[in-house]
Parts: structure tokens; C-alpha cells; sequence
């Protein structure tokens, strides 16, 4: 049978089983699983291309190096930013993609919850101008007590759950029994594809984030038939076929209802 992520809110047997039955359909959809993991590989080269493309950019134009501003010697401490944050996500995401298709469930698992701090970074980019140039500027100690998790969640006005980034650090980012659905021959085993739907949908965010910090920071739209020729194609079959991510998306929110910060720790 198909192992379930865990869902630690009450269902009856009746609700459970029903589950089950749809949930193990969804999984055995071959187009959805060829077009999650097509967007997933999609928005990781794009990624990687955009981040070069402003790094080469913001490091050489700009007004910051002139103006003494720039730690760095760079042209635009923002472009940077941007670029750099992307540049990690798109590593992250190649090597998820790399240990997904290895079945390497657990290495997976931890490098997507290192993809939730791109995304809280890449949020923060896109709604304030200058944060992306503050945030390449920070010392260790404004990093710990501005740029850190918590204070990210706490600052995205509700468009975090602080579970979400628990779940995770519980069952790949910290060493702990709830880690254990992820390793081989566990009875508790949980099938692949419910990874491959946590990546997807963290990238398409990661990626929608991106772009609009990018374009804050530009001050023009991106060149997207010259960066990014696949990515809506992949965005648009993804949407329109991926039910078991629909599936988990409506789970999710029967479970915690609207997105909000809880104020906890990382």
C-alpha cells in the first residue's frame, strides 16, 4: 500500500481508508509525476541561469561600488542578492532532483528544508526593494537576529506556516526518529512521489518569488523567451495535471487553515 505522509489531524476509519484508496490512485498517475518532475528540473536550470546572468550584472553595474556602499566592490548589492539566493536555490534543487531520482529520501528531505529558507529570502526580496542589498551587507550577528528564519516567517504578514518548517526540520533537517519514514525498509515507509510533490511546489514558489524580486530590483521585466523558454510551458502542464499536490494542497489547508506566524524558534 501506499505510505501517506503524516496526517496528525482526526479523521474516522472510514475518512482514513478513503484516503488512502485516493491518495495511492494519485500516485500511480504517470503524467503528473513526468510533469512535477519536469518543472522541478525546469525551474532548477532556470534558477542557476538567472542567478548567473544577475550575478554578472549586479557584480559589474551599478551605483554601490561608487558610492562606497557595497561591503563587496560590487556594482548593485541588491541584483547581487537576488542572485546569489537564486544561484543557492538552484543548487539545492539539482541536488534534490539528483537524490530523488537515487531514492535517497532522508539527503532529499534535508536539502528541500534548506529550500524553505530560499523561499521565506526570495519572499522578502520581491516585497521590499533594498532588502535583497541589506541582506548580502549583514554580519553574522544582523543575520542571526534580522535575516533568520523565525524572523522571516514572523515578517512575511501570514504567508508561512511555522508547522510546515518543523515538519520538516523534524523529518530531514534534525536527526530524530521522525526521520525514519524516510529510510529504506521502514515500515513506516513513504513513497517517493509525495517528495517529489513538497519539491515542486516549493520551486514554483521559490521561482514566482524570485522573479518578482528580480524585477524590483531591475526596474524592468525579465528577457523571459531569452532566461526562462521552458519554465511556464512546465508551470502550466504541472498545474493542470498534478491532482495529488491539489490533493495535499487541500489537505493542508483543512489542517491549518489560513497561513499564519506562531512567533516560535527556528
Amino acid at each position: 500500500m501506499t505510505r501517506l505522509p503524516p496526517l496528525e489531524f482526526p479523521f474516522d476509519d472510514d475518512e482514513r481508508e478513503g484516503l488512502h484508496e485516493l491518495l495511492s490512485a494519485l500516485v500511480e498517475d504517470e503524467t503528473a509525476s513526468t510533469n512535477r518532475v519536469a518543472l522541478c528540473e525546469a525551474i532548477a536550470t532556470a534558477l542557476a541561469r538567472v542567478g548567473q546572468a544577475l550575478w554578472v550584472s549586479g557584480a559589474i553595474v551599478g551605483p554601490h561600488r561608487v558610492s562606497g556602499e557595497s561591503r563587496f566592490g560590487f556594482g548593485d548589492d541588491r541584483v547581487v542578492g537576488v542572485a546569489t539566493v537564486a544561484q543557492i536555490g538552484g543548487e539545492l534543487a539539482r541536488a534534490s532532483i539528483g537524490l530523488l531520482r537515487l531514492e535517497n529520501r532522508y539527503a532529499a528531505s534535508a536539502l528541500v528544508r534548506q529550500l524553505f529558507e530560499i523561499e521565506y529570502l526570495a519572499h522578502a526580496f520581491a516585497g521590499e526593494h533594498d532588502s535583497a542589498a541589506e541582506w548580502l551587507r549583514a554580519d553574522e550577528k544582523e543575520r542571526r537576529n534580522f535575516w533568520a528564519p523565525h524572523k522571516l516567517r514572523n515578517r512575511a504578514d501570514g504567508a508561512f506556516i511555522d508547522a510546515h518548517y518543523w515538519s520538516h526540520c523534524e523529518r530531514g533537517g534534525h536527526p530524530t526518529t521522525a526521520g525514519m519514514a524516510l529510510l529504506p525498509d521502514h515500515s513506516t515507509w513513504i513513497h517517493t512521489a509525495f517528495l517529489w510533490v513538497d519539491l515542486a511546489g516549493h520551486l514554483a514558489h521559490i521561482w514566482e518569488h524570485v522573479v518578482a524580486a528580480a524585477e524590483l530590483t531591475l526596474g524592468r521585466p525579465m528577457p523571459r523567451e531569452e532566461w526562462l523558454p521552458d519554465v511556464d510551458a512546465a508551470l502550466k502542464a504541472w498545474l493542470a495535471s498534478d491532482l495529488l499536490y491539489a490533493a495535499l494542497q487541500d489537505l493542508g489547508a483543512a489542517r491549518y487553515g489560513e497561513p499564519r506566524s506562531e512567533g516560535s524558534a527556528d
